[in-house]
């Protein structure tokens, strides 16, 4: 059975010809989903990303199979009903073919601070994301009204602007334990990086055993697997795209370099094509069949080559 790929793009542009046109082609290329990752921009220094929901909204018309969904919005910035509402309006235009992946936020300081974001500490962003995601399922599920007494949030009778089917809910995690707990609680699947299958089953464990202890299938909770992936023909190329000049030791040759690099962050998958399948057949080897790879540099200006050789190449 084919492995599923999911792939997380930055949208570093409001072109619809170029987002509809790398849309289109993740499509034909069998790639089974898209997800825009959501930061809002540096103080005095405009990102250049649209809203991921008014950007994918826009790719629904340009798709015809692909799932499209945030990879991921934090729920530090955003109001969980406000957040709700997006994700079940994307469904219901897109004809439920979205997901809505969750994330307690990875930005920098002043990108919550300068626009007044509270929850800046990490405690207070997983608080936040806990709370946001019992509401979120609440909404989801409790079509009559949902009441709930927070200490963020006060909800009164809530309801969903609209009828239908909720998207399916990921959590995103990279190192965050907790953040396994809540997915087990809450969420439909986990999008985790991971160094291994046996650090990809060991955090999947958590998921389902938390999901059982809330009276949930613990199986009903799917993995997602993360990797940063950097991925050229040769060491030469290998050292160049992992910025050797700006990087470098002083002495390291361009091999050892590479090798560092591998070693400093073992949940990325560095090498060429031929690796980077190698490791995914590991994985698939040990049960594990949804991938969602960062093709790095991921901007929809620019990442079409790389899409390409990954599903000629590495996709099994």
């Amino acid at each position: 059975m084919r492995a599923k790929y999911f792939l997380p793009l930055v949208a570093n542009t409001t072109s619809y010809t170029s987002l509809s046109k790398v849309a289109r082609k993740a499509e034909e290329l069998g790639y089974d989903g898209i997800g825009f990752g959501e930061h809002f921009s540096q103080p005095r220094k405009p990102n250049g990303r649209p809203d991921p929901f008014v950007a994918l909204s826009a790719l629904v018309s340009a798709t015809s199979k692909l799932r499209l969904g945030t990879l991921a919005s934090s729920t530090a910035t955003k109001h969980p009903v406000t957040l709700a509402n997006s994700a079940l309006s994307l469904h219901s235009i897109s004809g439920g073919r979205s997901f809505l992946c969750l994330g307690v936020g990875s930005g920098k300081e002043t990108e919550y601070s300068s626009h007044g974001f509270p929850f800046v500490s990490a405690g207070e962003r997983l608080d936040a994301m806990e709370e946001s995601l019992a509401i979120i399922r609440g909404l989801s599920m409790n079509r009559g009204g949902l009441f709930h007494n927070g200490r963020l949030y006060k909800l009164n009778g809530s309801t969903l602007n609209l009828e239908g089917e909720f998207p399916p809910i990921w959590v995103g995690e990279r190192r965050s334990r907790r953040l396994l707990q809540l997915a087990g609680k809450y969420a439909d699947a986990i999008n985790i990086h991971c160094s291994g299958p046996a650090q990809a089953q060991m955090k999947l464990d958590i998921v389902q055993e938390a999901a059982t202890a809330a009276g949930r299938n613990g199986e009903s909770v799917s993995a997602i697997l993360k990797h940063f992936v950097v991925m050229e023909n040769d060491s030469d190329l290998l050292a160049s795209a992992l910025d050797y000049t700006g990087l470098k030791r002083e002495g390291e040759t361009r091999t050892s370099f590479v090798d560092r690099m591998r070693k400093e962050d073992p949940e990325a998958i560095i090498g060429t094509p031929y690796d980077v399948r190698e490791e995914l057949g590991r994985y698939i080897a040990a049960g594990f069949d949804q991938f969602s790879p960062i093709l790095l540099p991921n901007g929809v200006t620019g990442v079409e080559e790389r899409m390409g050789v990954f599903a000629s190449k590495c996709m099994l």
